[in-house]
């Protein structure tokens, strides 16, 4: 679901946050449109509007946890966590918690990766919502869904600032498909909204970028 699909279309404040958005072309090789989230950062009405979006919708939701997926999930998930009255917990890459935890693995399009959370950081029965700044194949997304539903979340939504178009028609094509990238699709669709704040790229940018950005 997008911004703009779910009461937002004349909200002037999406037009203003993507153009806010850089897009550098073949970063950091040939071919990637890389999407640069720095000059959003740069631009404090731009970076406000973009946390107010979210919190707008998540304020009264009973939101207790927002889980932000290393790195740029920790962006914007804490201030998003501090304006609803929710914890914030980050989701992080192998060997970067100090305590014990508790891990999920994921298929990239070459090998694996993993996330991880601290034990005891989220509670049986608490009410979740996960943060990145983008999503292709939806791989990590998956993950962290199954890794907090693993602690006993509920996971309610996945909030990313940065989207496919084509992500939500692939994964309607993939229902009865084998293999990761319909998993991946079918968790997404089955247990959590995904919801595309304000840019939309096309899909020849997410291909191209989605092993640089860890197939999120």
């Amino acid at each position: 679901m997008f911004a703009a699909e779910n009461g937002l279309k004349s909200d002037p404040r999406l037009q203003g946050i993507s153009e806010a958005i850089r897009v550098v072309p073949h970063f950091p090789k040939q071919g990637i449109m890389f999407q640069d989230i720095t000059t959003l950062l740069l631009d404090h009405k731009a970076f406000k509007d973009t946390v107010d979006i979210f919190v707008d919708r998540y304020r009264g939701m009973s939101v207790s946890v927002v889980a932000g997926v290393e790195a740029r999930g920790f962006v914007f998930g804490p201030a998003i966590a501090l304006a609803i009255g929710a914890k914030f917990v980050p989701l992080r890459k192998p060997r970067k918690l100090p305590g014990e935890v508790i891990s999920e693995a994921y298929e990239l399009e070459y090998g694996t990766d993993c996330l991880e959370i601290h034990v005891g950081a989220v509670q049986p029965g608490e009410r979740a919502i996960v943060i990145d700044d983008l999503v292709a194949t939806g791989g990590t997304l998956s993950a962290a869904i199954r890794l907090l539903e693993r602690v006993g979340a509920e996971v309610i939504e996945c909030a990313c600032v940065i989207g496919v178009r084509e992500v939500k028609v692939m994964a309607e094509e993939l229902l009865d498909s084998v293999g990761s990238m319909a998993s991946h699709f079918i968790s997404l669709w089955s247990h959590a909204k995904l919801i595309i704040v304000v840019k939309v790229c096309e899909n020849d940018y997410a291909q191209a970028d989605f092993a640089e950005k860890d197939d999120t």
